[in-house]
């Protein structure tokens, strides 16, 4: 998901995974090293109007350079087909 270029929530997650760990995820990712971004948005709730959650992005920089380790072209700047069904 981070490799498609896209940025990701808890629900994001768990639909393509079927786990809600990935805030796990992402501290083993932080911890190896990669460059996990996070920005909170507000996303409130009724009963909690001030709620903000964490979308979790990588670089496009170092998708590529992973991709390229991999020996895989870069995914596309604009996310590729995921980031059109959001």
């Amino acid at each position: 998901m981070l490799m498609d270029g896209r940025k990701i929530d808890h629900p994001d997650f768990e639909g393509s995974t079927q786990s809600w760990r990935l805030g796990a995820v992402i501290f083993t990712l932080r911890s190896l090293g990669w460059p996990v971004e996070t920005i909170e948005i507000l996303s409130p709730t009724p009963d909690c109007p001030d709620r903000v959650i964490a979308l979790y992005h990588l670089p496009g920089k170092y998708v590529a350079e992973a991709l390229a380790i991999n020996g895989r072209p870069r995914a596309p700047a604009n996310g590729g087909a995921h980031a059109a069904s959001k």
